[in-house]
């Protein structure tokens, strides 16, 4: 088996990597290998939850004004329609024109598609670039920080970037062939896929100021569990990638396009979301069937909030690095994927390759 860091730090990279479509080719030809299975009926996303939403009363229609603004922001316009359909006023006019100004104002996109990747975030930089265990070197090289990853967000924002689903870039033909689809967007904005390599966290990540797995809450929002030097257990809704996003999304649904947030990518050796379900002769019967579980609820939950989830090989072996993997070895990696993780993160059409090697 594979140790993950085998040479896996040894290349001359940013902390994070702003790609142009050649940075997305990868990603996007191995998403037309695999095909595209669609989402179930009436799945948006990460669409603003309006359960519980009463239309008749003042404070009902107010929220659901509320709601329907924020998904016209998020260019959600037939679902926030939809929601004032039986609201008469000025308030609900405004929210229908908004819409439509929405929908007039999306033209087909020609530009670069743009990708960042980003590794597990650190948390606690005393640990990380203490040099005991992993090397401060390599985390400056490959890891981004928290508070760095909060301060890019606005950036992208303000420079026009807009979250976009990448299954959305690519469609097929009637023979099964890929091309790239229209993308609608308003004008001087920019289409941006965000991905997450490695959300495995791995053994040598543990003391080292990182998250120690996901969870979900009970409001179904994934969420950071985070053990402290006394190995104490908090819940947090900052340890990593997704939850900073969801809730930056939150509150900037124009951010996103219908929902999009990104990809998380799993590693299949070391199980996937900090949960070790490819060891499970470690454990006891009811560990083992309660980190399954825990795996299955938190790839459901992401996939509800927007996220897609991706296979990033199952050995990542130096073979990809290298480009001289066979295809018995090829058969055996895909195997082991489908075999021991995708029963519990559910289909995954997307394969970012490791290394970020480009065949």
């Amino acid at each position: 088996m594979s140790n993950k860091h085998d040479g896996g730090y040894t290349g001359k990279k940013p902390v994070w990597l702003l790609w142009t479509a050649a940075g997305l080719a990868v990603v996007m030809a191995l998403l037309a290998l695999c095909r595209f299975w669609p989402a179930s009926d009436g799945d948006l996303g990460g669409k603003p939850d309006i359960d519980g939403v009463q239309a008749g009363s003042e404070t009902g229609n107010e929220e659901i004004i509320e709601q329907a603004q924020k998904l016209a922001l998020g260019y959600f316009y037939d679902e926030a329609e939809e929601l004032v359909r039986d609201i008469e006023g000025e308030e609900a006019d405004a929210v229908r024109q908004m819409c439509q100004s929405g929908r007039d104002s999306l033209v087909p996109y020609t530009g670069k598609l743009y990708h960042v990747f980003f590794h597990s975030l650190i948390i606690d930089t005393s640990l990380a670039f203490d040099n005991v265990g992993h090397s401060a070197e390599g985390y400056n090289m490959w890891m981004t920080t928290q508070s760095e990853f909060r301060k890019m967000l606005p950036l992208f924002l303000e420079n026009g970037f807009v979250l976009y689903d990448i299954t959305d870039m690519v469609e097929f033909d009637e023979q099964g062939n890929a091309r790239a689809a229209q993308i609608l967007l308003p004008e001087g904005k920019k289409p941006l896929v965000i991905s997450i390599d490695d959300v495995n966290y791995y053994d040598y990540m543990k003391t080292d100021g990182f998250a120690d797995r996901l969870d979900v809450d009970e409001n179904g929002r994934v969420v950071t569990i985070v053990k402290d030097a006394n190995g104490v257990e908090s819940v947090t809704y900052d340890g990593d990638v997704m939850p900073i996003l969801d809730s930056f999304v939150d509150e900037h649904p124009e951010f996103s396009f219908r929902g999009a947030k990104g990809i998380v990518a799993q590693t299949g050796y070391a199980g996937a979301f900090g949960y070790r379900i490819t060891d499970l002769e470690l454990y006891s019967p009811e560990e083992g069937r309660a980190m399954l579980e825990k795996v299955r609820q938190v790839a459901e939950a992401l996939r509800n909030s927007g996220w897609q989830i991706s296979s990033h090989s199952y050995t990542h072996n130096q073979y990809w690095n290298t480009k001289s993997i066979t295809m018995d070895q090829m058969s055996y990696d895909t195997g082991r994927w489908k075999n021991e993780i995708e029963p519990y993160v559910g289909d995954t059409n997307i394969f970012i390759s490791p290394f970020g090697v480009n065949f």
